[in-house]
């Protein structure tokens, strides 16, 4: 239980902003573990909020409307999780309880990963800015193409319709969103998709399905019976292309999980079915997303994200007097030979005492007592304060160092003692790539 409080506080408090004495109500079915809508009920209790925990009988599909009763008991607290192991964020139900003014978390299939190690223990605040900073260069584009090496080449008029924020912060009345959090979405115009796509994790319905699309409609599945089966059953508009979206989630990882994997920074996703909750017009008990990893998207003819990488931070870099030497200083130290450290050595410039090394490489290293200027968020691969400590990313098991001496060198690269430039500059180096300490780990 200990380690699901802190996904389930981040979403409780952070997200959906749960004050004393709201009321809350937590939905959930006997396919979810009970671990953790327990742990959201205590989040939830701590924050002396009032909370009812209500079980109903699994759905068969994304998008199927749940019973009268269930609908009924949505539209009534302040505050509503959807802990379901199919969701409930496709229908009626769930958009009546929005227009009464509920504010909504849709967690379907939500694993415990999502809570100690993925998306829910995002900061919200970098998930917000990410978000924001997509949604600033797609609004009131008329044109999408999506292209990706293995295959996917697609196009899709986006024009008059508004893309939605999920940023996770569900603070508003009538707000509603999925935790995890951290996506850019909307509804292609109908009849305007064309091209094919092919997808490349899919949860329940496997990997590599591939979609010939035509005047708005996936007119021919490929890799996977179970999804064919199920458009067949529902008829021509579950072919629908209802989204397209972009994830914005730092701390998600593909784990086979939809709810994670669309929200996975720099990936897309394609969604069959419903289109309604983007302000579409396709009415159908069916919405089902796939994922397209390292994907280029073009939007109106501007390339934003190239094979994954949003290309566009690169534009708020700061200046420098010499662009490539930073470059190069830094592959040099990337470059360079070092062994994992037996021990945690101590730098001058941090404050620190030394600590054993962890043997565990999913353990992260606890450094003690540092200067208060020295911040890092978790998502850039460095280290994040925490209850006064910071925690080094375990991520970089064994090679943190590279990060001191990097950090160190941008320093005397631009002469400036001022630590928030410093750490903006870096932050731009890991997400354009010159960073890359995968070979490392």
């Amino acid at each position: 239980m200990n380690s699901l409080m802190k996904g389930a506080r981040m979403a409780v408090k952070e997200y959906m902003n749960i004050k004393p004495k709201e009321s809350v109500i937590i939905i959930t079915d006997n396919k979810m573990p009970r671990e953790l809508s327990d742990a959201l009920f205590k989040a939830v209790k701590e924050l002396g909020a009032s909370c009812t925990l209500k079980l109903m009988e699994p759905l068969k599909r994304n998008g199927q409307e749940p019973p009268e009763e269930i609908a009924e008991l949505m539209k009534k607290p302040d505050a509503l999780f959807l802990l379901t192991y199919k969701s409930l964020s496709h229908t009626k139900a769930r958009r009546d309880a929005s227009k009464a003014g509920v504010r909504i978390a849709s967690m379907p299939g939500v694993t415990e990963f999502s809570f100690t190690e993925g998306g829910l223990t995002a900061n919200c605040r970098t998930v917000k800015e990410l978000t924001e900073k997509m949604y600033e260069k797609v609004q009131n584009s008329k044109t999408v193409r999506i292209t990706s090496e293995n295959g996917t080449d697609f196009t899709a008029g986006v024009e008059g319709r508004e893309w939605k924020k999920d940023d996770g912060i569900i603070h508003e009345k009538g707000k509603f969103g999925n935790l995890p959090a951290g996506e850019i979405c909307v509804a292609p115009v109908e009849g305007t998709s064309s091209g094919v796509i092919i997808i490349d994790r899919m949860a329940d319905y496997g990997n590599r399905v591939k979609y010939t699309v035509k005047d708005g409609f996936a007119r021919k599945i490929e890799g996977s019976e179970l999804l064919e089966k199920e458009v067949d059953r529902l008829g021509l508009k579950a072919r629908n292309i209802a989204e397209i979206g972009i994830g914005t989630n730092p701390n998600a990882k593909i784990i086979g999980n939809v709810l994670e994997d669309e929200k996975v920074f720099g990936t897309i996703h394609v969604a069959l079915g419903d289109n309604l909750s983007f302000a579409g017009n396709i009415n159908v008990p069916l919405h089902v997303d796939g994922i397209i990893l390292n994907p280029t998207l073009e939007v109106d003819g501007k390339i934003l994200i190239k094979d994954g990488k949003w290309v566009f931070l690169e534009e708020d870099e700061p200046e420098r007097e010499n662009p490539d030497k930073a470059r190069v200083e830094i592959s040099e130290i990337l470059n360079s030979q070092v062994d994992a450290p037996g021990k945690v050595e101590s730098h001058s410039l941090f404050g620190y005492e030394p600590q054993e090394t962890k043997k565990n490489p999913y353990e992260p290293y606890i450094v003690r007592e540092p200067l208060e200027s020295h911040y890092f968020d978790p998502w850039i691969g460095g280290w994040t304060r925490l209850n006064n400590r910071f925690v080094i990313n375990p991520q970089l098991y064994g090679y943190w160092i590279k990060i001191v001496e990097i950090h160190e060198k941008i320093h005397n690269i631009y002469k400036t003692g001022d630590e928030a430039f410093v750490e903006r500059v870096t932050w731009h180096y890991f997400r354009n790539g010159y960073l890359n300490l995968s070979s490392y780990s």
